[in-house]
């Protein structure tokens, strides 16, 4: 199941996804506005989160599909960009027992 969502304030268009039980997964976002830096910045603002990895300096579009990396409430996630060329972002855990952080993450880039 897939609804779409409008995040008026960051003329971004979120794709959340879905799994068993109506549980939200993860989610993509139009990376138009919001470039790789940006997206970083975001998850930075989230209260609890730690930064493991972030976008290279230079060309990071060009080296790296996944370009941040971050743990929230001990679920770690990544923010991904399939192919180094996608038109979206994906924002997610590889680990899908605890949907509350992504909820959390999903909620702050709404904010954005």
């Amino acid at each position: 199941m897939e609804h779409l969502i409008w995040a008026l304030n960051c003329l971004m268009k979120m794709y959340p996804t879905y799994i068993e039980n109506n549980r939200l997964y993860s989610f993509e976002i139009e990376n138009l506005f919001c470039g790789r830096r940006k997206a970083t910045r975001i998850v930075e603002g989230i209260q609890g989160v730690t930064i493991t990895k972030r976008p290279k300096r230079w060309f990071s579009w060009f080296r790296e599909d996944i370009f941040c990396e971050f743990e929230l409430d001990g679920v770690k996630f990544q923010i991904d960009e399939p192919f180094g060329e996608n038109s979206r972002y994906w924002i997610g855990s590889l680990q899908k027992e605890n949907s509350k952080p992504i909820e959390i993450v999903l909620e702050a880039f709404n904010a954005a």
